[in-house]
């Protein structure tokens, strides 16, 4: 890959691609749920279609997940993908009614702090190196 830093506008657009990525990803995931909640019984034309939907918005996210890729460094967008726990807590708060308790609070919290360390950017001289001990 080309040393050089991509131009700014071309890495704004990539996490921008990532962050509609994850963001995707939460929706599909929240309407899979919805949908096979309310199945019952069976599937109906509805919930095929509302699976279909599911799929497609899932698909977006994959499509906006390799444009990021293309300048945003893997071990770092990677992680940033944990948000979705982040959003799927919320998501299943406020639209099943799922408790939140203070351990998922915790948990969440401690995600996030790791998705920082992971994400800020390294200050200084010393790398780990693969293969170097």
């Amino acid at each position: 890959m080309n040393s050089e830093s991509p131009p700014s506008r071309l890495k704004l657009i990539s996490y921008t691609a990532l962050l509609a990525s994850i963001g995707f990803g939460i929706t599909a995931q929240l309407l899979m749920k919805h949908t096979m909640s309310s199945t019952g019984k069976g599937f109906t034309m509805s919930s095929i279609i509302e699976l279909l939907i599911a799929l497609t918005i899932y698909s977006l996210g994959i499509v906006n997940w390799i444009f990021a890729l293309r300048v945003v460094k893997l071990s770092i967008a990677y992680p940033l993908t944990s948000l979705n726990y982040v959003g799927i807590l919320l998501g299943s708060y406020y639209i099943f009614n799922e408790k939140i308790t203070p351990l998922r609070v915790l948990g969440v919290v401690l995600i996030f702090i790791g998705v920082l360390f992971v994400a800020l950017p390294i200050k200084s001289g010393k790398h780990i190196q693969a293969g170097s001990r």
